[in-house]
């Protein structure tokens, strides 16, 4: 039945292919590209900084110029990791300015395609922010650097450290060696693989969320599962069983990997399909890490999926469409609990009453 009409599908949290990138997504071809070509190509490296806000698109015209993957980097990134307790502050001086600017990067072969899909980069820039100014007040524009394929392993993974989030959960990528705290909930993922490595702030969000919320013992359903990130993290929490539904074949695969690397199979099922369609039980918690009018358009589904007075976590969202959510929620007899706000992205969790 996937893709009827009669179904809603499942929507890909942030930074899935087609929506919003996440922060420290792999800024490099996909996994086909490094293990299909070869490391031995040159690279290019490419970037476009401008104000925070603008990030996002920025990331998206990367992604439809083909890259596997985005990164977000910058002097008040680095600094709020920093100050969060991950290492990952240090890439940047103590005296750098703490300004707003962000560094979007992405990867691209170095071949005969590289000078179009440039100019095809700058004038899908320049359509969409029209005459606006960008950095140092001018539009946004593309910089490239070249960088050998022996060298692509690490720099790639220049974009990545270990990282706390709230007071328990700690994302650790796959190359690290990291020695755990009594009582921290760890995640290994490997940030090449992209579709979420926790960093984005409605990730974030929702991890946060999970922390407070979730009881031992309790079923989650998590819509638009992505790289499985917070199957894992409801597990690690003390979740008796979790189902992650995601579209996506290829998301899935990455999912269904991460899921058994952090050796959580026996209480996590990754699951490829449709909300609408494919789920016939109904969960404790359910979160979903999407967009504002997929959550609204999800609300009637939770009468189905969300067993009386269970939670709904929902993210996604900057602060000026939280109103919106909330009423589809109160409409639909939620009562809402918790705001949870990082930055300009908004969590929020409501009850089924």
């Amino acid at each position: 039945m996937r893709n009827s009409p009669d179904c809603r599908q499942a929507t890909r949290s942030p930074g899935a292919p087609g929506r919003r990138s996440v922060r420290g997504s792999s800024a490099g071809p996909d996994r086909r590209d490094r293990k299909g070509r070869g490391e031995g190509l040159i690279w290019a490296e490419v970037w476009v900084e401008a104000p925070d806000e603008r990030s996002e698109l920025i990331a998206q015209v990367l992604r439809d110029a083909g890259a596997g993957g985005v990164a977000f980097t910058g002097p008040l990134l680095m600094r709020r990791s920093a100050e969060a307790g991950a290492a990952g502050g240090k890439l940047f001086p103590e005296d750098t300015p703490l300004t707003e600017l962000i560094r979007v990067t992405a990867y691209y072969p170095a071949d005969d395609l590289l000078e179009g899909r440039l100019l095809s980069i700058q004038s899908a820039l320049d359509a969409t922010f029209g005459d606006r100014p960008g950095a140092g007040g001018a539009r946004p524009s593309v910089s490239v650097a070249r960088v050998a394929g022996e060298d692509w392993a690490s720099a790639w993974k220049q974009y990545y450290h270990v990282d706390h989030v709230g007071e328990r959960v700690v994302i650790v990528p796959s190359w690290i060696e990291y020695a755990s705290a009594p009582g921290e909930a760890v995640v290994r993922l490997d940030p090449g693989e992209a579709f979420g490595t926790g960093q984005h702030e409605t990730t974030r969000g929702c991890i946060m969320a999970l922390e407070e919320c979730l009881r031992p013992g309790a079923t989650v359903l998590d819509v638009g599962c992505g790289s499985g990130v917070l199957s894992i993290v409801a597990a690690q929490l003390g979740a008796a069983s979790v189902v992650g539904i995601d579209i996506d074949t290829v998301a899935v695969s990455v999912a269904r990997s991460n899921v058994a690397a952090n050796e959580v199979a026996d209480r996590v099922a990754i699951r490829e399909g449709d909300l609408a369609c494919d789920i016939r039980q109904a969960f404790d918690v359910v979160v979903a890490n999407i967009l504002a009018d997929i959550v609204i358009e999800l609300v009637p589904e939770l009468r189905r999926v969300l067993a009386p007075g269970g939670l709904f976590i929902c993210s996604g969202f900057v602060d000026k469409s939280v109103a919106r959510v909330e009423q589809a929620l109160c409409a639909a007899d939620h009562r809402m609990i918790r705001h949870i706000q990082v930055e300009d992205w908004v969590t929020l969790v409501s009850a089924a009453d």
